[in-house]
C-alpha cells in the first residue's frame, strides 16, 4: 500500500514544469496568440468591445510547451478579476497549428504545467484546482493524439500538524474546474 501511494506521489510530483512560467500582459503576446485568446476567452471578448486597451494591459501568465527542443504550444492563464475566482483562473492550452494556434484544452486551474512524460508526441499536463485552503484536486492530462484527456485524478488534502498531505486517487470524471 505504501508503494502504491509512493508511486502516486512520484507521478504527481513529476508535474514539475520544464521552465518557470512568465508573467506579462496580453499586449506582450504574439499577435496570433492574442487573437486566439480574444476568440476563446469570454472575459477578454466582453472587455474588448468597450475597453480594448484595458484588456491588452491585463496580466497573463504563460508557459511554453516544448518537446525535444521543439516549441509545440503554450499555456496561457489570464490573471484578471474576471478570469480568476478563489485562486483558480481560466487557463487555455494552445498548440501550434500552421501560423496560428489551436485550442487544445480550456478549464480553471490554480496551476497547469507540462510534465516530462510524453505521450503521442506531446507532454502530459499536470493541473491543480484549489478547492479550499487545505484541499486541491490534481489532474494529469495525457495527449491522446487528438486531444488532452484526464488520465489520473486525485484529491490532495493537507492535514493539520502532519507534513505529508493525504492523497486519494479517484476515477476521472468531469475535470475539477468545470462548472
Amino acid at each position: 500500500m505504501i508503494v502504491r501511494y509512493s508511486f502516486l506521489f512520484i507521478v504527481l510530483a513529476a508535474g514539475t514544469p520544464f521552465s518557470g512560467g512568465q508573467s506579462a500582459t496580453v499586449a506582450d503576446l504574439q499577435p496570433q496568440l492574442r487573437q486566439a485568446l480574444a476568440h476563446d476567452d469570454a472575459c477578454m471578448g466582453a472587455s474588448a468591445g468597450d475597453a480594448s486597451n484595458q484588456a491588452l494591459q491585463s496580466p497573463i501568465e504563460t508557459e511554453e510547451i516544448r518537446t525535444g527542443g521543439r516549441d509545440d504550444g503554450i499555456i496561457a492563464a489570464p490573471q484578471d478579476g474576471c478570469d480568476c475566482r478563489k485562486g483558480n483562473c481560466s487557463t487555455f492550452v494552445y498548440l501550434k497549428s500552421g501560423d496560428g494556434y489551436k485550442l487544445a484544452l480550456e478549464d480553471r486551474f490554480a496551476s497547469l504545467h507540462p510534465m516530462k512524460i510524453v505521450k503521442h508526441g506531446l507532454p502530459s499536463l499536470s493541473g491543480k484546482f484549489q478547492v479550499s485552503a487545505v484541499q486541491e484536486e490534481t489532474t494529469v492530462f495525457d495527449w491522446s493524439g487528438k486531444q488532452y484527456e484526464p488520465s489520473l485524478c486525485a484529491t490532495v488534502t493537507q492535514r493539520k500538524n502532519i507534513r505529508l498531505p493525504s492523497i486519494a486517487r479517484h476515477p476521472c470524471g468531469k475535470s475539477a474546474g468545470s462548472d
